[in-house]
């Protein structure tokens, strides 16, 4: 990957500290740790309509659905569910 995203430094009580570069998924918020010199087509993938990274398994579904599109139909439907009196 060129241009990762984020970087994450892991330490544990009984392993050594570890760095690495990370991305976040934009369809589902999911930190994908990027190996060095890993081959990009085994990260996931790069979303064409969004134009973000994804992870592999949103790839796999090979639709756009944003994270943020996800937020905006939750708070649409809590709006609608007051609007009518269920909550």
């Amino acid at each position: 990957m060129r241009n990762a995203q984020g970087y994450a430094v892991l330490v544990g009580p009984d392993a050594p500290m570890r760095e690495c570069d990370t991305f976040t998924c934009s369809h589902c918020q999911f930190v994908v740790f990027v190996k060095p010199k890993c081959d990009p087509s085994e990260l996931g993938g790069f979303c064409r309509l969004c134009f973000k990274h994804i992870c592999g398994p949103c790839a796999d579904k090979g639709m756009c659905d944003p994270f943020e599109k996800k937020l905006e139909r939750m708070e649409d439907r809590g709006r609608l569910m007051r609007q009518i009196g269920i909550e």
